[in-house]
């Protein structure tokens, strides 16, 4: 799965903003519709298609008492449109981009 560099860049910056204020306050809701540790949300694409993208923490949020040693991670996936069959979009987790982790403020990206 290939995503546009803007697509990827909105992404990338969603997702640190997420997970910086998630590490700032664990127990405020930083997102609304979404959970702090395994968060989940799309984008539109140009041709009225959807990316959808996920961010996690490896232990989805267990004993945080301490963000030391937390490693978050932010993936794509493709979103199969509307069919006859089924006329709703779809998840395709076979066409997942994986982006980036984050450990101790570092992000590593992927080549991609």
């Amino acid at each position: 799965m290939q995503l546009h560099k803007d697509t990827k860049s909105y992404i990338i910056d969603k997702a640190l903003t997420h997970i910086k204020g998630v590490e700032k306050n664990p127990d405020q809701t930083f997102d609304e519709d979404g959970d702090n540790f395994d968060y989940w949300n799309s984008v539109e694409l140009s041709n009225g298609n959807y990316v959808d993208y996920n961010i996690h923490e490896s232990n989805f949020g267990i004993e945080y008492d301490d963000f030391d040693g937390f490693e978050w991670h932010c993936s794509a996936f493709a979103v199969d449109p509307p069919t006859k069959d089924y006329p709703y979009p779809q998840i395709n987790t076979d066409k997942e981009l994986y982006l980036f982790s984050y450990k101790d403020g570092v992000c590593t990206f992927q080549d991609s």
